[in-house]
């Protein structure tokens, strides 16, 4: 049985990401105007021909290339969209009639297969997306499109809230007196550490709340509860809640 065929328009970093991490069960191609000296990547000589070619087109432009690259379609295709703020319908009717079409929303650890991915459409193309994508984020179909703006602020722009915290612990280290080289080190594997340890409690037991571990971490009188109160202080869980929300509302616009 001859294998299917998945088309990429556009590699920057999330198709090529995406393409690199696609199952051998998958035959690949690719389009970009701007190729990259690497022998591993078949590219087609035009856009046309990644198109006749694919049973399965990943529209990795950015989204006002969009329009225009949905008119090179002249046959029904499985057609995955992973542009931020480009919406299900206006893909699905720009579409040949007949085109099964799935909007998706990745976020940059999925450069390293550890992404998360949300993804919203045409359910029969559902199990063609898990095989696409489920080695290289944690995948899930959303109930409702609108839901994918509150996706995009939390695990599309999560990643740069992250890094914040990340450089404000060692920062916080420096001032303490650590190197800024040894403080940003351990700052990076105390954020894996506790995000493995929250995973591994969750998995152990579903009722696991994270408030249950930070008290695990807060003696009476100790280190944390004084840091912790800084934290209340200057009302950073608030920050970050209105920071998700900011975006979120933000990615409402823009769609």
């Amino acid at each position: 049985m001859d294998k299917i065929t998945v088309g990429f328009l556009g590699l920057g970093n999330m198709g090529s990401a995406i393409y690199r991490g696609l199952s051998n069960e998958f035959e690949k191609v690719a389009f970009d105007i701007q190729k990259k000296n690497d022998s591993s990547i078949n590219y087609c000589d035009t856009i046309q021909d990644c198109i006749n070619q694919s049973q399965i087109l990943i529209l990795a432009v950015k989204p006002n290339q969009i329009e225009d690259i949905l008119t090179h379609f002249n046959s029904p295709k499985t057609i995955i969209s992973i542009a931020a703020g480009i919406q299900y319908s206006f893909i699905k009717d720009k579409a040949p009639i007949g085109s099964q079409v799935i909007r998706t929303m990745p976020n940059l650890p999925i450069v390293y297969g550890k992404g998360v991915l949300a993804y919203y459409g045409d359910t029969e193309a559902y199990d063609t997306v898990e095989k696409i994508f489920s080695k290289l984020a944690l995948t899930f179909a959303l109930e409702k499109e609108i839901q994918m703006d509150a996706i995009t602020g939390l695990s599309g722009s999560g990643p740069a809230f992250v890094f914040s915290f990340i450089q404000a612990l060692a920062e916080g280290g420096v001032k303490s007196g650590l190197s800024y080289k040894q403080s940003l080190e351990v700052a990076i594997e105390t954020v894996i550490g506790s995000a493995e340890y929250l995973k591994k409690e969750m998995q152990e037991k579903a009722s696991t709340h994270p408030m249950e571990l930070r008290n695990r971490v807060t003696s009476p009188g100790g280190t944390t509860i004084h840091g912790l109160a800084e934290w209340e202080k200057n009302a950073v869980n608030s920050g970050i809640i209105e920071s998700v929300y900011q975006a979120y509302l933000r990615s409402k616009d823009l769609s």
